[in-house]
């Protein structure tokens, strides 16, 4: 038994409401603790001398004036936004919960995905080429890059490329 458990159990191992294996656990471990010794120490003494103190009697309808009393003092606390607020707490934690995922999707995709122009969706397209295999061309109107200044298109030559020796290029084509 650890000092965690000890305390977890003392107030049934002071009113002897164990069963023998717990209470030979609490006793080994009290022997080892000079800590949960003290506490169990100490707490025998307090009830002790509570045990000890005068009894006070009360009027007889103490108990029921106390709860009225009590009662009126929780009424007069709580207010009615309070009261709505008890009532419909689970509601309103997942319709903020909601409003949290929506929110934070709406400030993802403004940050991600539209940051450059918000009327379109990028897209890409990932392709595998073999050694060896001409690169595909596209077309010089979607790459102004590639028009000359006599107006004509123009492409690069890529026939020319070397192959480092890579099994497989892989090349990512934004359309």
């Amino acid at each position: 038994m650890d000092c965690y458990s000890f305390d977890k159990i003392i107030s049934d191992y002071i009113e002897s409401n164990l069963n023998l294996k717990q209470r030979q656990a609490a006793d080994e471990h009290i022997a080892k603790c000079t800590r949960c010794y003290e506490k169990l120490a100490d707490m025998v003494n307090l009830l002790d001398t509570m045990k000890s103190l005068p009894r006070y009697k009360t009027r007889l309808d103490f108990n029921d004036r106390l709860m009225a009393r009590i009662d009126r003092h929780n009424q007069q606390k709580e207010s009615p936004f309070i009261r709505v607020f008890h009532e419909y707490s689970r509601v309103i934690s997942v319709a903020a919960a909601a409003l949290l995922l929506v929110a934070t999707s709406l400030f993802i995709y403004t940050s991600v995905v539209a940051v450059n122009n918000p009327s379109s969706v990028p897209s890409a397209e990932i392709r595998s080429i073999k050694p060896g295999t001409n690169i595909p061309r596209t077309s010089a109107s979607t790459h102004p890059e590639f028009v000359n200044s006599n107006g004509e298109n123009t492409t690069p030559d890529t026939s020319n490329i070397e192959n480092p020796g890579y099994e497989h290029n892989i090349m990512m084509v934004n359309e």
